[in-house]
């Protein structure tokens, strides 16, 4: 074996390819044929792609099963605090030990007699991997999260028998294109002809409808083919289909009104596997209550508040902003924020300016981040400057939010997964230092 510790083949993987990203499945395709891991697979699976949503309705799907009973795997990316959070068998993150065996399998499949190895990305790295332990394993159904797009993504080599795509918004346009709908045809790319399909946004796009039909997958469309109905005043919501009505369920656990859409989705998507794999109304409802997702407006302590959401576009941006306002604090809003470069600024923010009294800007580590300066330059026209402060880190931006934070204000800490891990792993160590003295 290359290496025996998890973190040595991950340091080695980053540097492997020439490019972060490079889409396409020719690569990684001639990998998973040596690693014998089959296109079409003995049991279910259901690939979810889409802008948000993917991981709330990954979880969903996962507390269904596992509820009904069923043996569950999936793959997520990225991950917040450990690598091993991108697999799971039963919504439990698998072993270093495991996942270095996968790694050690993928590296003596990519060599090539005449010497020319192929090479991989960090990503594809992962997902041969993911794909390999889930194969090796004893599952009843597989749940697999595309990482970027959809038809040149490295999940996309498993054929699955439902594609779930959730809402399409703008982001990672150098890759996926400028609007919804050209965004929306690289989505549309994990429908297989004679899949199923469901289309779980409320504002569909052209190209995602055109593709099902060209493949002749049958399509089933939020508040056309099923919906969510909720009552304010009511603690419960209702599920509704062509051919299931749900009544009374309890509220997602996971935050935010849009969740009963996700929810909504994952139980189409039941309801479409159900002769296969039969799911209860009661296993559905004891999985609104379990399903975890951390990162989503997760509250890590209180006075002050501290908040964390891996909002990074426009479109999510929005939804913390609708979640804060739901949620009003009788203090000040005071956020943290480092993202990638990749991302349109001003649109966001403006999603959620209004809701900020004053920002603590970081930067961040790695190809495509912003320095905390950069950032600062970029949103200058459109958020008042003496909201401003910059700090080099995420750390040191969060302490000096601290330090000036009341116990009645609330801190929210955004902009990137990288942003949410760091304050996370941050305040952990705080805590176990506190313990220790």
């Amino acid at each position: 074996m290359r290496f025996a510790d998890l973190q040595s083949w991950l340091d080695w993987q980053e540097t492997l390819h020439s490019a972060e990203i490079e889409l396409g499945l020719e690569r990684i395709r001639q990998v998973a044929r040596n690693l014998a891991i089959p296109a079409a697979w003995p049991v279910p699976v259901i690939t979810v792609a889409g802008t948000n949503g993917k991981g709330s309705s990954v979880a969903m799907l996962e507390a269904i099963y596992q509820h009904a009973g069923y043996r569950v795997g999936s793959y997520t990316s990225p991950h917040l605090l450990h690598y091993n959070e991108r697999i799971k068998i039963n919504r439990q993150a698998v072993s270093d030990e495991l996942i270095c065996q996968a790694f050690d399998k993928i590296d003596h499949a990519r060599q090539m007699p005449a010497g020319d190895d192929i090479s991989l990305t960090y990503f594809e790295f992962g997902t041969l991997a993911a794909l390999y332990i889930l194969s090796q394993a004893e599952l009843d159904i597989v749940i697999l999260e595309v990482g970027l797009g959809g038809r040149l993504d490295a999940v996309n080599i498993i054929d699955a028998e439902v594609a779930l795509i959730t809402p399409i918004a703008i982001d990672h346009q150098s890759w996926l294109g400028d609007d919804r709908n050209t965004i929306g045809a690289e989505k549309a790319g994990i429908i297989k002809a004679g899949c199923h399909t469901v289309y779980n946004d409320p504002e569909p796009v052209a190209a995602i409808l055109q593709k099902a039909q060209e493949l002749n997958s049958e399509i089933y469309c939020l508040n056309k083919h099923f919906q969510a109905h909720s009552e304010p005043e009511t603690a419960g919501w209702h599920y509704r289909s062509d051919s299931l009505q749900l009544r009374d369920l309890p509220r997602p656990a996971l935050p935010g009104l849009h969740q009963l859409d996700n929810a909504a989705g994952a139980i189409q998507v039941s309801q479409i596997l159900s002769e296969t794999l039969p799911v209860s109304a009661a296993s559905i409802a004891r999985a609104m209550t379990d399903s975890q997702l951390p990162g989503r407006f997760q509250c890590l302590s209180h006075q002050p508040d501290i908040i964390v959401d891996v909002a990074h576009n426009e479109h999510a941006l929005s939804t913390l902003a609708s979640n804060l306002q739901q949620l009003p604090s009788p203090g000040r809003t005071l956020a943290v924020l480092a993202m990638l470069e990749d991302k349109a600024l001003g649109e966001a923010l403006g999603q959620i300016d209004a809701e900020i009294d004053r920002y603590y800007l970081a930067g961040l580590q790695g190809n495509r981040a912003l320095s905390a300066e950069s950032l600062t330059q970029r949103i200058q026209e459109g958020v008042s400057s003496d909201k401003l402060c910059t700090h080099d880190t995420v750390q040191a931006a969060l302490e000096h939010a601290l330090s000036e934070a009341m116990s009645d204000d609330r801190i929210i800490i955004f902009g990137s997964f990288l942003t949410v891990s760091a304050a996370m792993k941050y305040l952990t160590e705080s805590a176990s230092k506190d313990l220790g003295n």
